[in-house]
């Protein structure tokens, strides 16, 4: 699965990409998990075949948009809850796609 995981500027969400990638293939998913700001979204859906568009708690006001956004590239969208925005919480966001995706 392809996701395009969106915050402010782009570097907090490299962590948790390299986190959830590796939740993934722990549980033999093939996820690639694009890190990206919240600027450059449209760029990259453009650009990329996204499944699925995480956006991170603190930008939460671009929801509306990202919601939109998604369902015009036919991708799911999911509001990280503030709660799994951690590495140390990876397991429990890798469960919650896997739910909210089926």
């Amino acid at each position: 699965m392809n996701i395009l995981l969106a915050c402010g500027g782009g570097m907090s969400s490299s962590i948790l990409a390299t986190a959830l990638t590796k939740e993934a293939a722990k549980n033999q998913q093939n996820w690639h998990v694009h890190e990206t700001s919240i600027d450059k979204v449209a760029d990259d859906l453009n650009e990329g075949d996204y499944q699925l568009i995480l956006l991170a708690p603190q930008v939460s006001f671009k929801k509306k948009d990202f919601e939109e956004e998604a369902e015009q590239k036919h991708a799911k969208f999911i509001l990280i809850p503030m709660t799994m925005y951690n590495p140390a919480k990876v397991d429990k966001l890798y469960e919650l796609i896997i739910k909210e995706t089926k």
